[in-house]
């Protein structure tokens, strides 16, 4: 059983690390995707926020002790049939006592963190600072609560990389070098890298079609601006406000409509206030990771009030 754990720093590129190291050795990547396709045969349905998060949130501690039981049941069973890459997971621990295993670290310093996370989720300076502090802290009250160790703490790893001084590539390779060294002789074949992972960039393309929107709501609400004679624009982006430990993105937000002249995106609810609790968690996430957006929700009460007033400004019109 070949065996290379990848613990790593978000920012740092270790997820691409790890792909190129399980590509080269052909050993099988454990990854997020890995492990939910794993468990779901077992009827064990994928959380809806990361683990690292739910980590922190009290109420969801039984789920959470029985998904990362059956997670490293998995893991175990994976490692009997194959040759593995791991890819965070506690992989370091959970196979300290298996010494062929090498156990590596992939760090880099939190600004270049920062400019990795800034470009691949088209992110201002100041939204990837906080994001990246916010993951960190997720990652060491993970690593507190399953395993009550200091994820900050490199001594368990048989090597460190740091990935300002080196590429990405030159990394995967350092690394299955020191595995051959590190573990018994075993059979490794290099093989073609894939091409870079796009950029995390959402936003609409322009277009001559007829809008489609997604509620009658909407539709109404345009054909007020449309009256007033305000410029708008129909979801053309989408704010990215939650993502893993593996950089994948678990929730987005696109506000129904942009105004151009008055630079505000604005999101419409018709449901009653206790079921919008969604939007408006949302709408706050927002604010809080993209402060000079401007962004409003307009409720139920609201929207009836302004189509209210529209359809009396109409009546005028017609009248006049």
């Amino acid at each position: 059983m070949g065996l290379i754990t990848i613990s790593r720093e978000f920012g740092s590129g270790g997820e691409t690390i790890a792909r190129l190291v399980a590509e080269k050795t052909l050993f099988l990547l454990v990854n997020k995707d890995t492990i939910n396709k794993g468990l779901a045969d077992y009827g064990i349905e994928e959380p809806d926020a990361s683990l690292e998060k739910l980590a922190t949130e009290e109420e969801s501690d039984q789920f959470f002790q029985q998904y990362v039981e059956a997670m490293h049941d998995l893991i175990y069973d994976l490692a009997i049939r194959n040759s593995l890459v791991i890819l965070g997971r506690g992989g370091s621990i959970l196979f300290r006592d298996y010494p062929p295993a090498l156990h590596v670290r992939v760090i880099s310093q939190f600004t270049r963190r920062v400019q990795r996370i800034m470009k691949i989720y088209d992110l201002n300076s100041e939204t990837a600072v906080k994001l990246v502090k916010e993951q960190d802290c997720n990652m060491r009250n993970y690593y507190r609560k399953v395993f009550d160790v200091n994820w900050t703490n490199l001594r368990p790893y048989d090597l460190v990389i740091n990935t300002e001084k080196m590429g990405l590539e030159d990394a995967a390779d350092l690394i299955i070098a020191a595995y051959r060294i590190h573990a018994e002789p075993r059979e490794m074949r290099d093989s073609a890298v894939p091409a870079e992972l796009e950029n995390g960039i959402f936003t609409a393309q322009a277009g001559e079609e007829e809008e489609k929107f997604m509620h009658p709501s909407e539709e109404e609400f345009a054909g007020m601006l449309d009256f007033y004679r305000i410029r708008w624009q129909y979801e053309p982006r989408t704010f990215l406000l939650e993502w893993d430990s593996e950089g994948n993105v678990m929730e987005a937000f696109s506000p129904d409509f942009y105004l151009p002249d008055q630079d505000l995106y604005i999101e419409l609810t018709t449901q009653k206030p206790k079921q919008a609790w969604k939007k408006n968690r949302k709408i706050r996430r927002m604010k809080e990771l993209y402060p000079h957006i401007n962004v409003r929700l307009i409720d139920k009460r609201g929207f009836e009030s302004l189509l209210k007033k529209h359809r009396l400004d109409e009546d005028e019109g017609e009248e006049s």
